[in-house]
């Protein structure tokens, strides 16, 4: 993709915003504003690390003060230089920082960087001036990083606008000719150590980017930005919250298209770190399920940690992604290789047992050693230099493991060992150039070097080994297989979501979209409810119908299993009359008649407008699997019937529909086009509903069918207060069903 192109063309809204990122990684010239000759000042180390990385553009020092900066000619003002910079650098004080952007939105300055605080995280102040910004960026163009970040870093091009001092740790042990990892942080300290973490493993981020308050480009447009680089293999994410969904969406689903992990690391889960998000970097911090549910979506893999982030980012570059996740388990320690296995198990790991023939050669090789698998080559691995070689070359050549797990104890820290240690690894790789090895062990820094250009990632747990070699295997299965059918743009329906919606309107609405009903029909007299039951057939439910009364049961307001014309009459003026003693001022509409449903398996089908991620879908077993067991699973609308049968089978009760204990199968069919046709009538009217519940949910007997039995929607345009009830489980909203 060309940026140019895009330019001229905005992308849409919910579209990554890319033109004018190729100015911050690769820029023909850099103008400092606010250059200092200090190195080690915030305006003064952008040009140090520039010279220092042997960057080719030209540096431009703005100061009016100097005519010579580190060594460069300094010039007055933007006005002065020769040329129209493709990116400049604003490092002057807070006063001084919006006439400085404003002047290189004028002079048509590509991008800016913008170290400054004092914005959106500050206040209502902040927020005024970072408004400005974000609107500066949009007329001209301008793409504008920041503020309240340390800038980015492309290590390759020597395009360093920087402060941070984590890019001046030495290279000489960073591996070469590695696959790339791109890092994206929302901050910018944590952004920083993790740069500096990296080359402290053997290893770098780049191109990296910190988007601290993003009051223009973010999290999402880099992401999409990396996605798009041939260069980059993977990206590493560190996230507070997003502003638009759909433009993460989009970013998301460009990483996927192409095949390119996305390691996750999301903050924000619980409330206290929520709060402190917010008042960061100004995110909006979104529901935590809302997110799991779009990284799912989409393959990302989510970690909890800066280590398990380090640990998979150190892996993907030097070993990349394996073919999958049988392992063989290779110690000198019966211990160590039964913690392996338990752990490779926990990771969703295989690990099958040797052939027999290779589980004979290797006895012939050390008749004491453990030859299933675990491979425990006993402590005699340390007076046999030999040995250690011979069996990982006999396994390699005589299996189709996908990776070879080596636990070496400290073997690695200690001579004459280490030696040993890396001179056996590099006879293995040597013969085996493509095995995909990784090693736990205590290293001298010299042994870690050796490893790291072996291509063997290590670590100094071996926990830590196997749950990095689970998810390379996760990532490598699922990226090695087609992308998930992205849902075409859609449309609002025919619809109309205005006015009073009752259930009976709720229920016709859905029916239209997809999602099917039983039937029923609002009276107004007890005579027009006999004649309704009759037709429809004993036993029926009778329901109060209001605007002002969304759960209908807490004012008794429901009757159930009615069975003749009596009772149908008596239910009539009964619910009435409880409607009106509970709530004297809500308008009554009449009574909605509708058969009892027996049999099936009740479900849950809900939709929530996520502030930061939009139309979330979740599925779940009605009961006590949802109020108890949160037992429910949630996608971004919308989605096809494929990812709606995904969703079914992941909620822990499933054996309910798929036929428990020898009953008969739900139709699990029916149950995923009903909520794909959900997703796609939440997505379709994502700019006016706040919420859908549709519960109970009855899954039918296979070939029979599935129906709505209840159904509310809400919209986000104000309307009468209905009668309170208490909070609904934290996983679903959800509402009272036929019989509550």
């Amino acid at each position: 993709m060309s940026n140019d192109a895009t330019q001229d063309a905005p992308p849409s809204a919910g579209a990554p915003r890319l033109h004018g990122l190729e100015a911050v990684f690769a820029p023909g010239s850099v103008a400092v504003i606010g250059a200092s000759s200090h190195q080690l000042k915030i305006g003064g180390r952008p040009i140090h690390h520039m010279k220092s990385h042997g960057f080719d553009g030209a540096i431009y020092p703005i100061n009016p003060n100097y005519t010579e900066v580190q060594g460069v000619q300094a010039y007055p003002s933007l006005e002065a230089l020769p040329e129209v910079p493709d990116l400049a650098i604003v490092a002057v004080p807070g006063p001084a920082v919006m006439e400085a952007v404003r002047g290189c939105a004028d002079a048509g300055v590509k991008a800016v960087v913008l170290f400054s605080a004092g914005f959106a995280e500050a206040g209502e102040d902040g927020e005024r001036l970072q408004a400005e910004l974000t609107r500066i960026a949009a007329t001209s163009g301008m793409r504008i990083i920041g503020p309240n970040c340390i800038g980015a870093a492309n290590m390759v091009t020597g395009a360093l606008p920087t402060f941070a001092a984590a890019v001046m740790i030495p290279r000489d042990h960073v591996i070469a000719d590695v696959p790339r990892i791109a890092l994206v942080s929302q901050s910018g300290a944590l952004g920083g150590h993790c740069v500096a973490l990296a080359a402290n493993r053997g290893f770098e981020f780049t191109p990296w980017i910190t988007t601290g308050n993003e009051c223009d480009v973010d999290v999402a447009d880099s992401i999409a930005y990396f996605a798009e680089q041939d260069e980059v293999s993977a990206i590493a994410v560190y996230m507070e919250g997003c502003k638009d969904g759909r433009r993460l969406q989009a970013a998301l689903a460009s990483a996927r298209r192409r095949r390119k992990p996305v390691i996750m690391l999301k903050a924000g889960v619980s409330d206290v770190g929520a709060a402190a998000a917010s008042s960061h970097t100004a995110s909006l911090v979104g529901s935590d399920d809302a997110y799991d549910a779009l990284f799912r979506q989409y393959d990302v893999c989510r970690v909890t940690s800066v280590s398990e982030l380090m640990d998979l980012s150190h892996a993907l570059a030097l070993g990349g992604l394996p073919r999958g996740g049988r392992v063989a388990i290779f110690t000198g320690s019966g211990g160590a290789g039964i913690l392996m296995a338990d752990a490779a198990e926990e990771a969703g790991l295989q690990v099958p047992p040797l052939p027999l023939g290779v589980q004979q050669q290797l006895k012939r090789i050390w008749p004491p050693a453990g030859v299933t698998n675990p491979i425990d080559t006993t402590a005699q691995v340390t007076n046999d230099p030999a040995l250690f070689p011979a069996f990982l070359n006999t396994v390699i050549d005589g299996t189709d493991y996908d990776m070879v797990l080596v636990f070496l104890t400290y073997l690695g820290l200690m001579e004459p060992w280490a030696t040993t240690v890396v001179d056996s690894l590099r006879t293995v790789r040597e013969a085996h150039p493509g095995a995909h090895i990784m090693v736990s062990s205590l290293t001298s820094p010299e042994t870690a070097h050796a490893l790291n250009t072996l291509g063997m990632p290590h670590y100094e747990d071996l926990r830590s080994m196997v749950e990095t070699a689970g998810r390379l295997a996760r990532l490598g299965l699922v990226l090695s297989s087609p992308m998930a059918k992205e849902f075409p743009p859609l449309s609002a329906s025919s619809a109309s979501l205005t006015g009073e919606l009752t259930e009976d309107r709720a229920k016709k609405i859905l029916r239209d979209a997809g999602v099917p009903t039983v039937p029923d029909r609002v009276v107004q007299s007890a005579d027009h409810a006999v004649r309704a039951a009759k037709e429809f057939g004993y036993p029926v439910a009778l329901k109060i119908v209001s605007p002002d009364i969304a759960h209908k049961s807490d004012v008794g307001g429901v009757r159930l299993d009615l069975t003749d014309a009596a009772q149908v009459e008596a239910a009539y003026a009964q619910i009435l009359a409880s409607a009106q003693a509970a709530v004297p001022q809500a308008r009554l509409s009449g009574v909605l008649v509708t058969p009892m449903v027996t049999g099936g398996v009740e479900t849950i089908l809900g939709v929530k407008n996520d502030p930061s991620l939009g139309m979330t879908v979740a599925f779940g077993l009605g009961g006590v699997f949802v109020e108890v067991l949160k037992d429910v699973t949630l996608r971004l609308a919308p989605f096809d019937v494929a990812t709606a049968a995904e969703m079914i089978r992941e909620v822990r009760g499933f054996e309910l529909l798929d036929g428990a204990r020898g009953t008969e199968p739900a139709d699990t069919e029916a149950l995923a086009h009903a909520l794909s046709d959900l997703s796609a009538f939440a997505a379709a009217h994502a700019d006016s509903i706040e919420s859908i519940d549709v519960n109970p949910f009855v899954v039918m007997p296979r070939g029979q069918g599935a129906y709505a039995l209840d159904a509310l929607i809400s919209t986000h345009t104000p309307g009468p207060e209905p009668t309170p009830e208490p909070g609904p489980p934290p996983h679903a909203v959800v509402t009272s069903p036929q019989r509550s």
